[in-house]
């Protein structure tokens, strides 16, 4: 990426500050906050303004860069701007699992086919030759990897900071791969929402000199964070050919196994995958004994070494193979871990009523 463009950084991170100052009154004079009750940890009522701060820091750096007046991005922005909007409604009036999914789902197929992006191509997934799936039938796809991001997001965003900052270990991953490749306009837009999310990072985990205004990213923010990451690796992987399909999985890496850990184990017991209960991986760590920033600690350093592998396979040539095996280890031992942390908790919940 040209030295030039890293300047346009500053006016991101500035513009998510300012953003957050504004906005802070704002959401509490109208009551868009999160209010305390017996299952959440917060204490106060707090704004959930997140995703919109960290969306005007993208519209930021899409401006200032001139990337805004290309289709591609400026499809993604006004879709980005939409499904916040959606996710913060849902926030306010708690919409039907089933009409928001079908919401998403026209926003998501509308700018996919708008800005005639797709998974296309898979790779080497079955050897020697590439899958290849086409517009129709990888544009679909795509559609229910996008509900799937989403939705993964949403569920991962339970412990302050997780969201945000497994999401930015995975912009920093597709930066440094886009940068090897020469594709500077995605290494742009990912540096610089990984910035936006490290602002606000800052007021979320309310670190020193940020205390006092602690915010949310709410629904509207987990659901753009779901969908631009699936942009970004769609594009970067099908587009840029920054990397292939394969690396893209590790690059998503603690979201996606989390969530399809969760789904598999409530379909086994037969419950719906959507239904409400706490075997995500960050209940487990907490009722386990861990604080909440120690879970933070362990579930971002996971993700982050899912990343740093995605990226290493990438650099180093390994065969999709590798990348496919690797990545299904890495699945069955966190299904493994997940499954082990559930029993302990089952067995100390029944401990005291066998004694």
């Amino acid at each position: 990426m040209d030295v030039v463009l890293f300047v346009h950084f500053p006016a991101v991170l500035a513009s998510v500050c300012l953003a957050i100052r504004y906005l802070f009154p704002v959401a509490r004079r109208y009551r868009f906050v999160d209010m305390p009750d017996k299952r959440k940890r917060h204490r106060r009522p707090t704004p959930l303004i997140g995703g919109f701060a960290v969306l005007i820091g993208l519209f930021v750096a899409l401006s200032v860069s001139g990337l805004l007046a290309e289709p591609l991005w400026l499809i993604f922005f006004a879709a980005a701007l939409t499904l916040t909007v959606l996710g913060s409604v849902d926030d306010v009036l708690d919409i039907s699992p089933r009409l928001r999914f079908v919401l998403q789902g026209l926003v998501v197929t509308a700018a996919l086919f708008g800005a005639d992006l797709a998974i296309e191509q898979l790779g080497l997934l079955l050897g020697t030759e590439t899958l290849y799936l086409g517009f129709a039938l990888g544009l679909g796809f795509t559609v229910v990897c996008a509900l799937a991001s989403i939705n993964a997001y949403n569920m991962i965003d339970g412990i302050d900071g997780l969201a945000g900052s497994v999401t930015a270990a995975t912009l920093l991953g597709v930066m440094v791969l886009s940068l090897i490749s020469g594709a500077s306009e995605l290494a742009l837009v990912a540096g610089s929402l990984a910035l936006a999310l490290l602002a606000f990072l800052a007021f979320n985990l309310e670190l020193p000199f940020f205390r006092g205004r602690k915010i949310f990213l709410g629904d509207g923010g987990s659901t753009f964070l779901g969908f631009l990451v699936l942009w970004l690796l769609v594009v970067a992987s099908q587009k840029d050919i920054s990397f292939r399909p394969i690396t893209a999985v590790w690059l998503v890496g603690l979201p996606i196994v989390d969530m399809l850990t969760v789904f598999a184990r409530r379909a086994f017991a037969g419950k719906s995958p959507f239904s409400a209960d706490r075997t995500h991986i960050h209940h487990l760590l907490m009722e386990s004994g861990m604080s909440a920033r120690q879970t933070l600690l362990v579930l971002l350093g996971f993700h982050a070494s899912l990343v740093a592998f995605g990226v290493a396979g990438e650099m180093l040539y390994w065969s999709d193979l590798i990348m496919t095996l690797g990545a299904i280890g890495a699945g069955a031992l966190y299904g493994a871990v997940n499954i082990s942390l559930t029993s302990r908790q089952q067995k100390a919940a029944t401990s005291p009523q066998q004694q």
